[in-house]
């Protein structure tokens, strides 16, 4: 009889699918456990949602043309 997955486990493979760290067989896997499994869809749903919240509400700062610009002149060097 095979043992129940954590939640510690189910979170590690969200989160290595989100980071497209699995293959294409392993990530497909997953993908059905999220349409079959309540624990998994739950997971996924949060790092999805999660994600999201990040790329659309943190704002990244700004680099100046003038920083480019010295970086590539001291790379040319």
């Amino acid at each position: 009889m095979k043992r129940s997955e954590t939640s510690g486990e189910i979170k590690r493979k969200i989160h290595m699918l989100f980071d497209n760290a699995l293959d294409h067989h392993e990530a497909n896997n997953i993908l059905e456990k999220v349409d079959s499994d309540p624990k998994y869809s739950s997971v996924y749903r949060k790092e999805k949602d999660f994600r999201e919240f990040v790329r659309t509400n943190i704002a990244r700062p700004g680099v100046s043309n003038n920083l480019i610009e010295n970086i590539k002149n001291s790379l040319g060097k």
